[in-house]
């Protein structure tokens, strides 16, 4: 299917389309770690962003680097807030590729605005 790059440029570009073909690229056993979320499943995976989407307005990516199967992404999200605010999170992922799908996903961020603007903790 790819290069892992290839695999992550494509899932992110139906992701910020809001193209359901984003879940095509997530394996059945995808992993999921972030600072206040955790998923084990593609079910569980898709379940978190889709609660994300809906408050995702755009995405900029800042940088983008390849390793093998492995790519990091330095990327900045712009947000709708569930009060009607708007933030920005600025998040490091570093995403594994299997057989041309997202096998596993890490997020690192300061939660602490998203959690204040989203109720979590």
């Amino acid at each position: 299917m790819g290069t892992a790059r290839d695999v992550v440029e494509r899932y992110y570009d139906a992701f910020d389309r809001k193209d359901p073909a984003w879940k095509e690229l997530v394996a059945s056993d995808v992993r999921f770690e972030g600072p206040l979320q955790q998923a084990s499943g593609s079910e569980e995976f898709s379940a978190i962003t889709e609660m994300f989407l809906g408050f995702h307005k755009t995405t900029r990516v800042v940088a983008r680097f390849e390793d093998g199967d492995r790519v990091c992404s330095i990327l900045e999200f712009d947000l709708a807030t569930p009060a009607g605010g708007e933030m920005s999170c600025v998040v490091t992922e570093l995403a594994t590729v299997e057989d041309g799908r997202l096998s596993d996903v890490k997020v690192i961020y300061d939660p602490r605005e998203f959690a204040r603007a989203f109720g979590l903790s």
